[in-house]
């Protein structure tokens, strides 16, 4: 038993390490644009739509990609990507800062700003990809594989923890940092930001190879590729055929939602239309990740009390219930009803991260070792789809005052989701006792 905390502290600790500096990685990156293009938010925008749109388009190749190789490939594969990726990256913005103000912006040349521009976004989409290879291979394939079945719920919660500590910590440290560059230079901050995110991954790299090492796992069957051509074809109607989509569906659904304290959509509003200061938006933002740690507590509590789908039910639940509440004081536009919405949101919060943690658990224990790849990257490409068709909507909408309908709509998702839920568990209870 000895053995088994032991290496699990190994990967808790490679994933403390690895998203603290992603984190930082990912905050800075939109203040280093805005210095590169002043007053031009929009090119942050694209820059962000095009890693989406890279990573919709390439997650299911990743998926297969990782059922056809053995699991220290997989992770030598991962951690390099995302080492160059960022090392691309932070090169990348320095040519791109001194070619965009060696002269005004109006008197420079599309054709040397698009090429530097769009090499900047292939790294972006690399450093994505290779998180996902990262976060399949350790979430979905290692810890099922090493970690005791009766510990696997406990495990999950720290995995939570550290991602939403990491979530609230590292921004606040990396706009620390960020802002020695007015100190020293332009880029001072940033280049520290890169080497924090670049050495992170070395223990990461050391912690993962050894712990797939010692733990003497046998290899595992890989599924035959014949062609490039084969990694890149996805079938739907076989996804939709396995027992596991539905349980994906209704997770997918949960991000058809503006209701959420780190939406961007959300902010807008509250800023644009509620005139709250930035203060205010900022504190609702940092008790988002907070009440979501309360989700560690109460969901592994629950499971030893119901068991898993029970505890992923009431979690659901909970989310759906204070969101109605959330709704109704929305609805019915007074400043004391906006707070309310937003305390609302924030109990949620603990539904939506407990249902989380039972849904990547029931992911765990039933998709099979041969088609994890394929599936948790299924997973992934349908969240994804879900943020992109929220960004659309909300980029038709004529007015901020339209934004309402999104908030209406985000509650019909997020009982569809229960609903879909409720009738997929109701098939596969007996199975999971």
């Amino acid at each position: 038993m000895k053995n088994f905390l032991k290496t699990e502290n190994q990967l808790l600790l490679g994933r403390l390490l690895t998203r603290s500096g992603d984190q930082a990685w990912d905050f800075v990156i939109p203040f280093a644009l805005l210095h590169v293009f002043p007053g031009k938010i929009q090119i942050a925008a694209l820059y962000y739509l095009i890693i989406k749109i890279g990573s919709f388009l390439l997650t299911p190749w990743v998926g297969r990609w990782i059922d056809a190789n053995q699991r220290i490939r997989i992770i030598k594969i991962g951690v390099w990507i995302q080492f160059f990726a960022v090392l691309g990256g932070v090169t990348t913005f320095f040519v791109l800062d001194e070619v965009a103000h060696s002269a005004s912006l109006s008197h420079i040349s599309g054709s040397s700003i698009i090429p530097l521009f769009v090499l900047l976004s292939i790294f972006g989409i690399m450093a994505s990809l290779g998180s996902v290879i990262t976060d399949i291979s350790v979430g979905n394939d290692l810890a099922p594989s090493i970690v005791p079945p009766e510990k696997l719920t406990d495990f999950n919660s720290w995995l939570r923890r550290i991602d939403l500590g990491t979530e609230v910590g590292a921004p606040i440290l990396a706009g620390a940092i960020f802002a020695l560059s007015s100190i020293y230079s332009h880029h001072f901050g940033l280049l520290l930001i890169a080497l924090w995110n670049l050495i992170s991954f070395v223990p990461e790299y050391v912690l993962l190879i050894n712990v797939v090492q010692k733990s003497r796992l046998k290899l595992k069957e890989v599924s035959s590729v014949k062609s490039w051509k084969e990694l890149f074809q996805f079938n739907i109607k076989e996804a939709v055929a396995n027992p596991i989509f539905w349980l994906i569906f209704s997770y997918a659904l949960l991000w058809l939602s503006v209701l959420s304290p780190h939406g961007v959509l959300l902010a807008g509003y509250l800023k644009d239309r509620m005139s709250l200061p930035e203060a205010e938006i900022g504190l609702f933002r940092g008790l988002g990740a907070i009440f979501g740690l309360i989700s560690t507590l109460t969901f592994p509590y629950l499971v030893r009390k119901t068991g898993l789908i029970e505890s992923s039910k009431l979690h659901l639940g909970f989310q759906g219930l204070t969101l109605i509440c959330a709704i109704f004081a929305f609805s019915m536009g007074t400043s004391w009803g906006i707070y309310v919405f937003l305390a609302c949101i924030l109990l949620s919060r603990i539904g939506l991260y407990g249902f989380s943690n039972g849904e990547f658990e029931l992911r765990q224990r039933m998709i099979p070792e041969g088609k994890r790849g394929e599936l948790n990257s299924f997973s992934h490409l349908t969240t994804t789809m879900a943020t992109l068709i929220l960004f659309g909507a909300g980029s038709l909408l004529p007015s901020t005052e339209d934004f309402k309908f999104l908030v209406y709509a985000s509650l019909g998702a997020v009982l569809l989701a229960n609903i879909v839920f409720l009738k997929w568990s109701s098939s596969h209870s007996d199975s999971l006792r």
